[in-house]
């Protein structure tokens, strides 16, 4: 917690308090069950420092040691909780979290490998911060915790029964994991209606039965529930990933420069639906902006959002260039500006949003043809340069980016050239088993 913290308060990397870290994991045995809560911690501020191979070793790790365990099983929660509720809930919440870490390394790297997807749990889901803060700070019983059936049976109970935000969060990945494996790996007219029939119903589903108190992320007082945040982010990306490769909003082949971008099929026909798919994904990219316009008093949350804003962002490009005129271009391009801003404010923080920012310049400065003093110096240099991308297929695995990053080979060659030569761009917790209101709480 020291070694991140530094980061967060000092915005720099402490190798002493690094080293202090993994000479703790060495004292601990290693079967101990908080390691899975200090392994899967310490990955986040590696992954996105760039450490990428020692990122995924301490991912795994932890869920080895997770699935070894049986930490998804409620027998775990009796043998290493006792009687005691708040500590119960504790490791409950260290199962759920590995649970959603997992899905954001999947989703933000491109890859299906979800491990803990299907894994079969008996672990109830978590309860509402307040509830656990109280359990904390005032030895207050946790309540009964509610179960996976509880959830989804959820629209067949009265509307005054609701759930945590951290439940809701756990409920948005697994609809999104549903909904994805409906989807045809090959687009098309059949993908088309799987994506319309299915894949919808189930993301809208989710959306459609948020109870009133769940549906507003801010609340009176200007505070902003990071857990339903992050929830309603997850399920509009997936909105834009599921439908922009059928929609009016082609992809431009300067996209894979980006970290958080994917290759699509560019030849695919042209579906019988592209007018629903291109309305749904400007109607997700819109709810997208309107979060993170949300009045906080800065932009402060999870850099594992850097990807859900990335995405929604290449989007609104590609509707700027191809579908949108008039005021409804100024209001995109402004709406551009606002993300690019945002994700500024994660990358002075870190390094891996910083560069996917360079990214989405070096991309929007393509695809709109904007041409400043710079971009013209650089055409001069380099007439026939276009920004491309070097990773192959596998672009944004752990091992493909980290090899180029430790061989010193730079994965986005000529975007590095435009930032040398064009100058396109300028130069609360003190209890460990309390991880997850740190971990994708505001702090991160």
């Amino acid at each position: 917690m020291r070694f991140v913290g530094n980061i967060m308060r000092s915005q720099e990397w402490s190798i002493p308090l690094k080293d202090h870290a993994e000479a703790s994991f060495l004292k601990a045995p290693s079967t101990d069950p908080i390691l899975v809560q200090c392994r899967l911690l310490y990955s986040i501020p590696l992954f996105w420092y760039e450490h990428n191979i020692d990122a995924k070793r301490q991912m795994e790790t932890a869920m080895r040691l997770a699935i070894d365990l049986r930490m998804s099983d409620y027998e775990f929660l009796l043998k290493h909780g006792g009687n005691d509720s708040v500590v119960q809930e504790s490791w409950r919440r260290t199962w759920w979290m590995l649970f959603t870490v997992d899905a954001y390394y999947a989703g933000t790297l491109g890859t299906m490998n979800f491990e803990v997807l299907n894994i079969g749990t008996s672990v109830a889901l978590p309860c509402d911060e307040s509830d656990y803060e109280l359990g904390l700070t005032q030895a207050q019983e946790i309540p009964e915790p509610k179960t996976l059936r509880d959830f989804d049976c959820r629209e067949f109970t009265s509307d005054d029964i609701t759930f945590s935000s951290f439940a809701y969060l756990i409920g948005a990945v697994r609809c999104i994991a549903s909904a994805i494996s409906t989807v045809p790996k090959i687009a098309g007219n059949e993908g088309s209606t799987n994506v319309i029939q299915s894949a919808d119903s189930i993301l809208k589903g989710w959306l459609l039965l948020l109870p009133e108190n769940r549906k507003q992320v801010m609340d009176k007082a200007g505070e902003i529930d990071e857990l339903m945040f992050q929830a309603h982010m997850l399920i509009h990306v997936a909105t834009v990933v599921l439908h922009r490769p059928l929609s009016d909003l082609k992809y431009y082949s300067v996209e894979e420069v980006s970290s958080c971008g994917r290759n699509p099929n560019l030849d695919m026909p042209t579906p019988d639906l592209i007018n629903v798919h291109t309305v749904r994904v400007l109607r997700a990219v819109e709810a997208q902006v309107q979060l993170i316009a949300l009045p906080a008093e800065r932009f402060h949350h999870t850099p594992f959002v850097t990807c859900m804003i990335s995405k929604g962002t290449l989007a609104l490009l590609s509707a700027c260039k191809s579908c949108l005129g008039g005021k409804d271009l100024m209001i995109a391009r402004d709406q551009i500006r606002m993300t690019i801003g945002c994700l500024k404010a994660l990358g002075k923080v870190w390094p891996r949003t910083a560069r996917n920012v360079r990214e989405i310049q070096a991309i929007a400065s393509h695809v709109l043809g904007i041409e400043s003093r710079a971009g013209i110096e650089c055409q001069r240099n380099n007439p026939s340069e276009v920004p491309g991308a070097s990773g192959g297929e596998e672009q944004g695995i752990w091992e493909t980016e980290a090899e180029a990053i430790s061989t010193g080979i730079d994965t986005l060659p000529s975007l590095g050239s435009i930032e040398d030569l064009c100058g396109w761009f300028s130069g609360q917790i003190t209890d460990s088993n309390n991880l997850s209101a740190w971990l994708i709480g505001p702090d991160m």
